[in-house]
């Protein structure tokens, strides 16, 4: 079985829209995601599939686990759906979980792209330890990322109505320009195959 992270661009503003995990073995879907994960982001197909109740013991945002996962072996990666099935993984699946699964039955949010493989769905004790540091908060220009681990991470900011607005990779102790953002309020998403934290972050005018 390989897990697939995808990032949505869903626009209600609940950091828990920001992605999700789903699962496959089909080797043809898997060929899919690869060679899709080679593409410009915005060349990305989305994830289309039935689903399932429960969490399917790999769906999870951070330390949010899902009421709901694609079935396994079931889903596959489109340009095009019907509009139905559209939505957020939290602020509407979540939300009604009972009315998606029995009277639409599949889940196809057009900005759902995959980001990144995920070697092992990471438990939910590893996750709650995870500590990221980003600092000051709020802040003006610069911000400094501190990560648990050495290794490098990916970082995507999303703005509160979760439009993604960078992707980038980041380095533990990294101090990081963000004078190019408006003043507001950021969702700051880093992940790497270890672990996958959403913190909020306030960006002030000088």
């Amino acid at each position: 079985m390989r897990y697939f992270e995808f990032t949505t661009q869903c626009g209600l503003g609940h950091w828990q829209d920001t992605s999700f995990i789903a699962a496959t073995s089909n080797s043809e879907v898997i060929d899919s995601v690869l060679a899709d994960l080679n593409r410009p982001y915005e060349q990305r197909k989305f994830i289309s599939g039935p689903i399932a109740g429960g969490h399917g013991g790999h769906n999870h945002n951070a330390d949010h686990w899902f009421k709901w996962h694609f079935v396994p072996n079931k889903w596959t990666l489109t340009d095009m759906s019907i509009e139905l099935c559209d939505g957020c993984p939290y602020s509407h699946v979540d939300a009604d979980t009972s009315y998606w699964l029995h009277n639409i039955g599949r889940f196809c949010p057009w900005s759902a792209k995959p980001a990144r493989e995920v070697s092992l769905p990471t438990p939910l004790s590893s996750l709650k330890n995870q500590t990221v540091q980003i600092y000051p908060n709020p802040t003006t220009n610069t911000i400094k990322i501190k990560l648990q681990v050495s290794i490098p991470a990916y970082l995507s900011i999303f703005s509160v109505t979760g439009q993604l607005i960078q992707i980038t990779i980041v380095k533990n102790n990294e101090t990081m320009d963000i004078s190019h953002l408006r003043a507001g309020i950021y969702l700051l998403h880093l992940y790497n195959n270890s672990f996958s934290v959403t913190v909020k972050l306030m960006r002030i005018p000088q």
